[in-house]
């Protein structure tokens, strides 16, 4: 997938770009070039899946092909696995009319880490990726983005 800027004057780039550039050089967002679509089938065959299940499904469009299928259902284990509940983010009946998405259950007891915790995964694999690097290169990368990481 391909994600263009709202101001139009930026490079086109994909899901590894725009996670490791962050704001378009024009100063504009990256949104999606184009959305993808979920027909009725597509989500309720999702129904009764894990939270990681259905995150992989849900981000899979948005990745292209910056990641396979495997590879983020890794990176999303490994984030969401962090959580104190098994559900993840729960929703919880309060009573008859009203439920409450529970987004606390993260490391950091935030809700910064539903999307964060994944994020700081992504911030150490993409760059892993730029060029060959030996065992040890790799090794000081992981073991320094690790010391100075912001969202463990």
């Amino acid at each position: 997938m391909d994600y263009v800027s709202t101001r139009g004057s930026a490079p086109t780039l994909d899901f590894e770009g725009v996670t490791l550039t962050g704001l378009a050089s024009d100063g504009g967002l990256y949104v999606p070039q184009q959305w993808p679509h979920f027909s009725h089938a597509d989500i309720a065959a999702m129904r009764g899946l894990s939270y990681v299940e259905t995150a992989v499904r849900v981000m899979a469009p948005f990745v292209g092909s910056s990641l396979t299928e495997e590879e983020l259902r890794s990176l999303c284990s490994q984030a969401y696995g962090r959580f104190s509940h098994t559900s993840v983010t729960p929703l919880v009946q309060l009573d008859q009319q009203h439920w409450l998405l529970e987004l606390f259950h993260g490391p950091t007891l935030a809700f910064k880490d539903v999307a964060l915790q994944l994020l700081g995964l992504l911030f150490e694999e993409f760059p892993l990726r730029k060029r060959p690097r030996s065992s040890w290169e790799q090794a000081a990368v992981r073991v320094g983005l690790k010391k100075c990481k912001m969202f463990s």
